[in-house]
């Protein structure tokens, strides 16, 4: 009985660990429909894009990380926009506590003029009243028959 067990928590434990590493399918008709965005556009039209697949084009990410969920944490991608009073133009993302150390490795150098881009699904935080963009990777992988795998 204890070799059952330890077997099935050996199993379960296997599995956890499989899907925390985990990467994102995505047939190819979403891929090839996936809009690209920058952040001084995404952030104006956010809300019109729940649910969907998206890239974000950005040039660094901004220095604050904030713990709001047991495994989520809040962070954002900016890009310079000399159209906005501040100069920079930003949107809220949230990534999972899994994927914290990559994001947190994303430069934080407003200066950084290497665009960069990360893929994920619009999504709206019922409590809290807020839309934000779900982070799932930043290498799109696209196989023969047309479907992708996102990587961090």
């Amino acid at each position: 009985m204890k070799k059952i067990v330890n077997l099935s928590m050996a199993f379960v434990a296997c599995l956890c660990a499989n899907l925390a590493l985990s990467d994102v399918k995505i047939d190819g008709a979403t891929w090839r429909s996936l809009e690209k965005f920058d952040p001084s556009t995404l952030s104006e039209t956010l809300g019109n894009h729940v649910g969907k697949l998206i890239s974000v084009q950005f040039n660094f990410r901004g220095k604050d990380i904030h713990h709001i969920k047991p495994n989520w944490y809040e962070g954002s991608v900016w890009r310079p926009d000399p159209k906005v009073r501040k100069g920079f133009t930003n949107v809220r993302v949230l990534v999972a506590k899994k994927d914290l150390s990559v994001f947190q490795s994303i430069t934080a150098d407003s200066k950084s003029a290497a665009p960069l881009t990360v893929y994920g699904r619009v999504e709206r935080d019922a409590d809290n009243n807020f839309f934000f963009v779900h982070l799932l990777g930043r290498k799109g992988a696209v196989d023969s028959a047309g479907n992708a795998t996102l990587t961090w």
